[in-house]
């Protein structure tokens, strides 16, 4: 019973400790500020209200292995593009959705930006979105996209 009760414990420890250690932007400014000088490259989501419950966040995006991956390989930027007044940041999110080419929600672009004379020039390493095989396979396939970069 007690060794139930500590299994309990822990794992609701974990999955309390998760929610903690993934941190997302939600602004780009701040997110190529800290990619530059973190040297990570970005991860970015594009998203909205109605794709924020699906495949990608349950079974990729809310785990503990991805929280880990991403805070060794990735700033995390996650930007909305829920259509309502208090999305200050809209215009800005469509128009980088456009730039890099998004066609569907969710999607993710892995990226690495620079800020010259004022100017935010970005440089797409690759995309990828929900595929089935787990977080241990997105995480690799993700890895395989940003070692790409280094080639």
């Amino acid at each position: 019973m007690i060794k139930k009760l500590l299994l309990s414990l822990s794992l609701l420890f974990i999955m309390s400790m998760h929610s903690q250690v993934v941190n997302w932007n939600n602004d780009i400014s701040t997110a190529i500020t800290a990619s530059n000088k973190d040297k990570k490259p970005m991860l970015i989501l594009f998203t909205d209200s109605n794709t924020s419950k699906g495949a990608l966040n349950a079974q990729i995006l809310n785990t503990l292995d991805f929280a880990l991956w991403s805070r060794d390989n990735v700033i995390l930027v996650k930007l909305d593009l829920t259509d309502d007044s208090s999305n200050e940041y809209l215009t800005r999110n469509l128009s980088l959705k456009k730039a890099f080419g998004v066609q569907e929600l969710p999607e993710i672009c892995f990226s690495k930006a620079g800020i010259r004379k004022e100017k935010i020039t970005y440089q797409l390493i690759g995309k990828t979105g929900y595929k089935p095989g787990g977080v241990k396979s997105w995480i690799t396939d993700a890895t395989e996209i940003l070692n790409r970069q280094q080639e």
